[in-house]
């Protein structure tokens, strides 16, 4: 992958003012950092394609799915020659404004590349993206409302294998108990809902129900993010829903999403997303005024 200083926001409109897009997309050699508001879903189809996520590399192979959240510097790239994928983006409103998914959006934003190792029914998965696309080129009657049921198939799936364990999967996740995974789950819960809020690391390990040195261990066993990581992550998170706002300042968005002080928000925002909140809310702003 090219060393990119410099990234871009992409904004496509929808064919049809639709809440998503599916194409087969011909990659070309290099594509590169950017980013934009809704989420991006890859299903690679040939072999050599090669993405960048925030700063970590994933080479896909046939049949990989990876997951791009809104907000998250990518870039593309192939080997020797243009490769296929299957690429749905998908107005992020579609999953952000269903209370069911804001409870557990944190376990979704954890998802990068899924494959049949780490996913057992990701075929299910592919067949919904394929159907998804063979309906966006039927011509047939409701056609986007047909599309929006496959894709609430298609994240309840996803949804049920995160954030349901079983006595046998939870074990195989993360080498700990269903019960243990129960308790990181409302932890995590608990946490995403109280993070605009001065929590602390004492705080959520008394919700788990373990001592504050092994629910620190558990933590980033189960995110993969330390605490302090996470909760800036979920704070970003509800920052950027209200850059959207231009009746809010940035003092406002940055105290109404937990940070202490504006130059804190500032440094995190650029350091995540490689632009201001200022810029960020002029492009997204410009965007809708195209």
């Amino acid at each position: 992958m090219k060393n990119d200083s410099t990234s871009f926001f992409e904004n496509n409109h929808f064919a049809n003012s639709y809440v998503y897009d599916i194409s087969i997309s011909h990659v070309p050699a290099y594509f590169g950092l950017h980013w934009h508001h809704y989420i991006e879903i890859v299903l690679a189809q040939d072999d050599g394609i090669i993405y960048e996520v925030n700063g970590e590399t994933f080479p896909l192979k046939p049949g990989d799915l990876l997951f791009i959240w809104p907000g998250e510097l990518h870039a593309v790239s192939t080997i020797n020659r243009e490769h296929r994928l299957i690429m749905l983006q998908l107005d992020a409103d579609f999953l952000e404004k269903r209370v069911d998914f804001q409870s557990v959006a944190y376990l979704f934003y954890q998802i990068r590349l899924l494959n049949q190792n780490n996913f057992p029914e990701i075929e299910k998965l592919r067949g919904f993206l394929t159907e998804l696309r063979g309906l966006s080129l039927s011509g047939i009657s409701f056609s986007e409302l047909r599309g929006c049921v496959l894709l609430y198939q298609f994240f309840i799936l996803l949804g049920e294998n995160l954030s349901v364990p079983t006595e046998t999967a939870a074990p195989q996740r993360t080498g700990h108990s269903a019960q243990v995974h129960r308790q990181m789950i409302a932890a995590c819960t608990w946490i995403s809902s109280h993070c605009t809020e001065p929590v602390s690391l004492e705080e959520a390990s008394k919700v788990a129900g373990f001592s504050r040195c092994h629910f620190s261990k558990l933590f980033r066993a189960y995110t993969g993010l330390s605490f302090t990581d996470f909760v800036t992550r979920e704070r970003l998170h509800i920052a950027e829903n209200l850059l959207k706002k231009p009746d809010l300042t940035i003092t406002e968005v940055s105290l109404e999403s937990g940070f202490n002080s504006i130059s804190t928000f500032n440094r995190v925002f650029l350091k995540s997303k490689n632009v201001s909140p200022t810029d960020f809310r002029q492009m997204y702003l410009q965007s809708y005024q195209k």
